[in-house]
């Protein structure tokens, strides 16, 4: 049997060339998507979002409304498909009432937010990282630090939150009627619970 350590090595060979002839010649790799094909899934992902609102909710001290606690809303264009259980971005408007011992805001403007919700839920209640920027006008009343104690400010407010505690700064410019030694602008600072 002169031949036998040919066949074994023939069929050896044959069965380890096998696989790369296979990969080889098994057919044509998978077509790249054309570019209307791409655009109409973007289409489809975009018309696939829904507008959402989610309350907001704060408590706070801050220079000059002293303790106070703020409601709104965030309004955010979502993928229709996210139920946001263990996180969503959030990025849209936002608009805050807030009345305190020393005075009351009205703020509106841009905020970013990376935070959970109870499925259902109306107001986001795991706020882990966002910030926001607002145009806000203060009417300050009662035990106000400022004099005069009752006056109507505009301005902006910045706003940082980590999980459960945020911080703000911002500043003022007085719109009512002052006495002359009065400063034009107040600077406003905070800290509290919440977005």
């Amino acid at each position: 049997m002169p031949n036998t350590p040919f066949a074994v090595g023939a069929l050896v060979f044959g069965l380890l060339a096998s696989p790369a002839a296979a990969q080889e010649v098994g057919g044509d790799p998978p077509a790249e998507p054309s570019e209307s094909e791409l655009a109409a899934r973007v289409r489809a992902d975009v018309d696939e979002t829904s507008l959402r609102w989610l309350g907001i909710a704060r408590v706070r001290y801050s220079i000059p409304l002293e303790f106070s606690a703020g409601g709104g809303a965030i309004l955010a264009r979502m993928p229709a498909s996210h139920d946001c259980t263990t996180f969503c971005e959030y990025r849209g408007f936002v608009a805050q009432i807030e009345p305190g011992s020393a005075g009351g805001q009205l703020g509106v403007g841009y905020a970013r937010v990376i935070a959970a919700n109870k499925p259902r839920a109306a107001f986001l209640n795991n706020v882990y990282v966002g910030w926001s920027a607002r145009a806000v006008l203060v009417r300050t009343w009662g035990d106000s630090e400022l004099d005069p104690a009752r006056q109507t400010l505009a301005g902006f407010e910045g706003q940082f939150a980590l999980p459960r505690i945020s911080f703000n700064l911002g500043v003022l410019r007085r719109i009512s009627s002052a006495h002359e030694d009065a400063d034009r602008y107040v600077y406003t600072a905070g800290i509290g619970w919440g977005f």
